[in-house]
């Protein structure tokens, strides 16, 4: 095989391709490593509405159950305990919108610039 199989070369600026390629390379990992944070994101916020759904199946049960004998304090404690949880798994999900939302923002920034330097390339091989 030729170097000339992967595609001719600038004959004005020798190794050119190459720098092109590594750059095209970095790019694409970068962004893949954002991707990947992503779905990192998603699986918690998933995990997220499961330990919430199970939180609030929880309380439910115990309302029901200090309303049939209000006198119990074990259910007032667990009670306290499921809210605070609640509060807990509500901090972390704020913490996970946020971060959702940083994610979305740089990838929306990197594929711009993205596109913004092919367009570059372009216009100098035009």
């Amino acid at each position: 095989m030729t170097p000339e199989s992967n595609g001719p070369r600038n004959p004005y600026r020798p190794g050119q391709d190459d720098e092109e390629k590594r750059i095209a390379r970095e790019s694409m990992l970068a962004r893949q490593t954002l991707i990947e944070a992503m779905i990192d994101n998603n699986m918690r916020q998933l995990k997220f509405e499961s330990a919430r759904g199970g939180a609030e199946i929880e309380r439910a049960w115990v309302v029901r159950e200090m309303s049939r004998d209000g006198g119990d304090p074990a259910l007032a404690e667990t009670l306290a305990e499921i809210d605070s949880r609640m509060e807990r798994l509500d901090d972390d999900h704020r913490r996970l919108i946020a971060e959702r939302e940083w994610l979305n923002k740089a990838l929306l920034e990197f594929d711009d610039e993205a596109a913004a330097n092919r367009e570059q390339s372009r216009g100098r091989l035009a």
